[in-house]
């Protein structure tokens, strides 16, 4: 996963808005927005290795 976080990463810096709107997309399964400023964001990749420095 790692591998295609970062060619995700490259593709995005380069795309136009549209596009980046696609990919965030496919990262990002949900948002909630709470009172007080609170969000809970839940993506579609466990993001625990990268959380822990595995």
């Amino acid at each position: 996963m790692y591998d295609e976080l970062i060619s995700y990463a490259d593709l995005y810096d380069s795309a136009s808005f549209e596009a980046k709107k696609m990919i965030v997309n496919q990262l990002i399964r949900r948002v909630d927005v709470y009172r007080g400023y609170q969000i809970n964001i839940s993506f579609n990749f466990d993001l625990t290795p990268y959380i822990e420095g595995e």
